[in-house]
């Protein structure tokens, strides 16, 4: 046996045992993350009511909402035509965590600068991007945001009234940054046009079509 040849088969036991520990600390490491949780299932009729195209969000949920071994919908709405207007969607996992949520809710008119600043929760969603919807729309991996025109005339307080609408990934969605932050866009855009109608707004909503 020449020198060469020896060294070789002296090294392949570790080389061998080196793939094998890092294939199990990967497997440790995906079991930790909960690659391996059974992911519960979303039906249409577990949506809330006021969420629009409820089948359609469910398949959204069931390939992208975080995982958890179950899910539980409560859901928010007074739908009275004034500042008093809500329309609320949560989706909640393990342990009753809220993971997700979409939210219309009425408030006087302000300018999207003082807009963005007061009534957008905090997140880690990362650099935020505008999209053209309502006045104003923005977005990041975690959240995509519109204020929306709504009154003309609040009945209560007779001054002008937009609507806050978002869609929430409280915990992140299963997806590409990119992925994510498209998906919260087409979900805050549809639930404000419902939004939009179930409130009674009489200002265009300056949503695409």
């Amino acid at each position: 046996m020449t020198e060469p040849t020896r060294h070789r088969r002296i090294r392949q036991p570790f080389i061998y045992g080196g793939t094998a520990a890092l294939a199990a600390a990967g497997l440790l490491t995906a079991y930790l993350l909960g690659a391996f949780e059974k992911r519960g299932h979303i039906d249409a009729d577990d949506i809330c009511r006021n969420v629009p195209n409820r089948k359609a969000t469910a398949q959204i949920f069931n390939s992208e909402l975080a995982r958890s071994a179950r899910y539980d919908f409560t859901e928010n709405w007074r739908p009275d035509p004034d500042w008093s207007f809500i329309s609320r969607c949560t989706a909640h996992g393990d342990d009753d965590r809220a993971l997700f949520t979409l939210h219309a809710k009425a408030g006087p008119d302000k300018s999207w600068q003082q807009w963005a600043k007061t009534h957008i929760p905090p997140n880690d969603g990362g650099e935020i991007t505008y999209f053209d919807a309502g006045v104003k729309g923005l977005s990041n991996a975690e959240i995509a945001a519109l204020w929306m025109p709504c009154y003309t005339h609040e009945k209560t307080s007779n001054s002008q009234y937009n609507m806050t609408v978002y869609a929430f990934a409280i915990d992140p969605l299963e997806a590409s940054d990119k992925e994510a932050r498209q998906t919260l866009i087409d979900l805050a855009i549809s639930f404000a046009r419902k939004a939009h109608k179930d409130a009674k707004c009489d200002l265009p909503s300056k949503l695409p079509n």
